[in-house]
């Protein structure tokens, strides 16, 4: 069946001018606020993880790679089971110091702008190859369906469109840190979209093309292979680095950490996320193999990146491929719009801002409005060198090759992480080298050859391709020297006092246990001191837990006891009343401080 590009182009402005109805009623308050900030609504916008790499690509990877395309979501399922040792302590800190961005994050614990501006680079630049996929998979889902040859102008409406959508998503709010409630909802509706869409997919593979789950085995008996092909590779693949690439993806991403930690409404959502993330996960891959299977059953000639398009289409009914478009659209444009917005808060803080800051305004001009416009062209700047980065790169390696290049990349920033939580002695200059050497490493072996393989760089003394690596090998070698760089730069150099303080602050949110040694004279003075180790309430709470577990009452024991001096507690006042709360809360309220 075949389709009219109008028509597409029709359908998808509306579902897109749908969203944000959705967005703008949320913000309105006309969506119920118990319904707005509900775990599942944020669990299901953190499906904003699955683009079209899951919904096309994961059956083309499923054709390569068997059921390790699995460990692409086995790696983020862990990354949630260990939310209690990794994200949790991520978004208190986020939480308190008010962090917007990745970059943030990183400059804030390594005490370094620099950090900052290396980790938008390198997070900019890895987020093309990802953002190209986007562009690609909408712009063969519309030749597809339509038999248009036109695919750079189809791509350039696709990216002016989103382009458009992101501007009206993330401009309507002055502070880079307010919280995009309308957002967060509007992505949680588009990845129902997808998990519905690919589900009603898989339904159709097993009862449309096969004939049911009974027709479905005889088929796979009769076509041994077919099963065979998806265990091969298990055992023979890199599926361990598969899935640590995954693992790091899952919250460094920058539109993951912006909906993980900068759009977090209620931080006991996460809670609830670390279960049913997984859980969504799970039921967006049951259709995978199925959707394989019916593909190459009907002897497909399109690639099986687009079997999820292709067996729809075949179907009689212009309902599902319609419905497969939209599916398709919402994987590609949620991508979009969150990255840009994460991506243009990172530009903004670390290149626009610290080069332009204060403005040169005109008369009337607003300072608000100067911000607003910069966000503006930050947003469709980012758009545009995706788009040219789509047409440079017709030469690339499938759906889920550009996706693992992009993996690859933020997964330089992994141990960093490591450090941040659980390494108070990792120092800016040591992030800082393995930071550059890992992204060297990544860059000449993954991201130029790329454009070699385009035409654009040619070298005369040697190829690129000689220094390409496989992505597996590539990321294996940018993560290894990466991380010894990171621990013998920091281990050779000293942190300066502001860096420690900073430390000792983010190492406070781990299951590490403070250092610290404290010497005092007093109560108060031993609670101020502990207070600096370990935080104003945590000091104040165990200090007063120890005097009740003392029977003391706290404020009595407020100046030093020196036997038969000034400032002296009798001892008949040391200790309470043995019928008084030991409950320290308890105590404070019903026993007030004697003058």
């Amino acid at each position: 069946m075949q389709f009219e590009l109008w028509q597409l182009f029709v359908v998808g402005v509306m579902y897109l001018g749908l969203l944000f109805i959705i967005a703008t009623a949320t913000d309105r308050g006309w969506i119920p606020e118990s319904l707005a900030s509900h775990p599942l609504v944020y669990t299901l916008s953190l499906g904003v993880y699955a683009t079209s790499w899951s919904f096309y690509g994961s059956v083309g990877f499923a054709q390569k790679e068997g059921y390790n395309f699995l460990t692409i979501y086995l790696g983020t399922t862990l990354a949630f089971v260990a939310s209690p040792i990794l994200l949790r302590p991520i978004l208190k800190i986020t939480e308190t110091y008010r962090l917007a961005s990745l970059a943030d994050l990183f400059a804030f614990r390594y005490h370094s702008q620099l950090a900052g501006v290396l980790v938008t680079l390198l997070v900019l630049t890895g987020t093309l190859p990802y953002m190209s996929l986007q562009i690609e998979a909408v712009t063969h889902t519309l030749q597809i369906m339509t038999n248009e040859t036109e695919q750079h102008l189809i791509a350039l409406m696709f990216c002016i469109t989103v382009g458009l959508f992101s501007i009206l998503f993330g401009t309507r709010h002055i502070s880079l840190r307010e919280k995009h409630r309308g957002l967060v909802v509007a992505i949680a509706f588009e990845s129902l979209v997808k998990l519905i869409t690919l589900l009603l997919v898989g339904l159709f593979a097993v009862f449309g093309i096969f004939g049911g789950f009974g027709e479905l085995n005889r088929y796979l008996q009769q076509h041994p292979e077919a099963n065979a092909a998806l265990f091969a590779p298990v055992t023979e693949g890199p599926w361990a680095t598969l899935m640590l690439l995954s693992f790091a993806a899952a919250f460094l991403l920058p539109r993951q950490f912006h909906m993980i930690f900068v759009e977090s409404i209620k931080p006991k959502n996460i809670e609830t996320a670390s279960w049913a993330f997984p859980l969504f996960l799970l039921l967006l891959n049951l259709s995978i193999p199925p959707i394989l299977w019916a593909g190459q059953s009907m002897q497909l000639t399109i690639p099986a990146d687009f079997f999820v398009l292709g067996i729809t289409l075949d179907s009689g009914s212009s309902v599902l491929p319609i419905l497969t478009f939209m599916g398709g659209l919402s994987a590609a444009s949620a991508m979009i719009i969150v990255s840009t917005l994460a991506l243009a808060s990172m530009c903004m803080n670390n290149f626009v801002l610290p080069a332009s800051f204060p403005p040169k305004l005109s008369r009337g001009a607003s300072m608000y409005e100067w911000l607003l416009w910069g966000r503006r062209f930050v947003i469709m700047s980012i758009v545009g060198i995706g788009y040219l980065f789509y047409l440079v790169q017709d030469q690339n390696p499938g759906l889920a090759g550009l996706g693992l290049i992009s993996f690859v990349a933020v997964a330089q920033c992994l141990p960093g992480v490591v450090g941040l939580l659980y390494w108070p002695r990792a120092n800016k200059k040591g992030f800082i080298a393995g930071l550059v050497v890992g992204a060297t490493i990544w860059g000449f072996t993954l991201f130029v050859p790329l454009f070699e393989r385009a035409g654009i760089i040619e070298t005369p003394y040697f190829t690129i391709p000689e220094l390409a690596m496989s992505t597996t090998d590539a990321a294996l070698w940018s993560l290894v020297l990466n991380s010894l760089t990171f621990v013998i730069v920091s281990l050779l150099s000293r942190q300066s006092l502001d860096e420690r303080e900073v430390a000792e602050a983010c190492s406070r949110e781990s299951f590490l246990i403070p250092r610290g040694e404290v010497k005092a004279i007093s109560i108060a003075e031993f609670e101020q001191q502990l207070s600096s180790i370990v935080g104003n309430d945590i000091a104040h709470n165990e200090v007063d837990r120890a005097m009740a577990d003392l029977g003391l009452v706290p404020g009595e024991v407020a100046q030093p006891v020196r036997p038969g001096g000034a400032g002296t507690v009798p001892h008949d006042r040391q200790r309470a009343p043995a019928n008084r709360s030991r409950n320290p809360v308890r105590a404070r309220r019903y026993y007030p401080v004697r003058r």
